[in-house]
């Protein structure tokens, strides 16, 4: 059942994303420009910080439920042989 539940919010998550990719110019009139990325980059690259920020949730939000984040972030050399799945 929680497998169920971690897909369903890995679906919600990820249109999410995809909306803040799609809508990307509605978000930006509602945020404004971002300060750090119109400074030190160029003028329009508050479009491309929002569309890698959309980009990089989604994958995000796609290896959650699969237990992907576990195993990338686990230490140690024996780490994935002592990897268990949720219960």
């Amino acid at each position: 059942m929680e497998f169920i539940i971690d897909i369903f919010y890995a679906l919600l998550l990820f249109s999410a994303g995809f909306s803040l990719i799609k809508y990307r110019k509605v978000v930006k009139s509602w945020t404004g420009n971002f300060v750090w990325a119109e400074r030190y980059l160029w003028t329009w690259w508050t479009y491309l910080a929002l569309l890698l920020v959309g980009c990089f949730l989604m994958v995000w939000w796609v290896l959650y439920p699969f237990w992907w984040l576990e195993l990338m972030f686990s230490t140690g050399n024996s780490a994935p042989s002592d990897f268990k799945m949720r219960e």
